[in-house]
């Protein structure tokens, strides 16, 4: 009699995955909410409409991408540039927050 061969599990052996640590970011699943609420506090707030696209795509990438504390600081920038009043930033923190998940 010849030796018996140890089968393998299919897939192969188990990979080990080592954890990453969650950040808070924009919940993908209520984005175009999110986009509804954040365009009506802009059309609120004195930035220039051209000024004002460009400041919502990156505050959508940044707040899904990276996360929100780096979309937070993106307002904190346009409020010492002076394109937006604190009041609207204010309104955007709440916003973000409210949008947010861990992922």
């Amino acid at each position: 009699m010849g030796k018996r061969r140890r089968r393998l599990k299919p897939g192969g052996p188990r990979k080990q995955y080592t954890s990453t640590a969650q950040s808070r970011m924009l919940d993908l699943r209520r984005k175009d909410v999110f986009k509804y609420h954040m365009a009506r506090i802009l059309e609120k707030s004195e930035m220039r409409e051209d000024i004002r696209q460009t400041f919502m795509a990156n505050i959508l990438s940044k707040s899904s991408q990276q996360s929100i504390e780096h979309a937070k600081d993106y307002i904190e920038e346009k409020v010492e540039q002076e394109h937006l009043e604190q009041e609207v930033a204010d309104r955007l923190y709440r916003l973000l927050d409210e949008h947010s998940t861990r992922r």
